[in-house]
């Protein structure tokens, strides 16, 4: 699965939450553009951090993936080869 993309989403989302928030309680614009940048730094960090840990957990499912289609098809070839011992 592509993970690149989750970091921006993250952002962008925490981004939108903290504007809407700001412009409903009729922040000045230096409060406006503090929440802003530290919603952004915080939120980037979080998402590179959920990114991170995706990436790992799909690695770990394609290895056990591979590692059970490897099993089956050493099962497979020795079916195979018994049965031609067999005839």
């Amino acid at each position: 699965m592509k993970t690149k993309s989750i970091p921006v989403i993250i952002v962008l989302i925490a981004a939108a939450i903290s504007c809407f928030a700001s412009v409903i309680q009729g922040v000045s614009f230096d409060v406006f553009t503090k929440r802003l940048f530290w919603t952004v730094i915080i939120f980037t960090v979080i998402g590179v951090v959920v990114s991170i840990l995706m990436n790992r957990g799909f690695q770990t499912m394609v290895e056990d993936v591979r590692e059970d289609a490897q099993e089956i098809e050493e099962e497979n070839i020795e079916d195979i080869s018994v049965d031609e011992q067999e005839k």
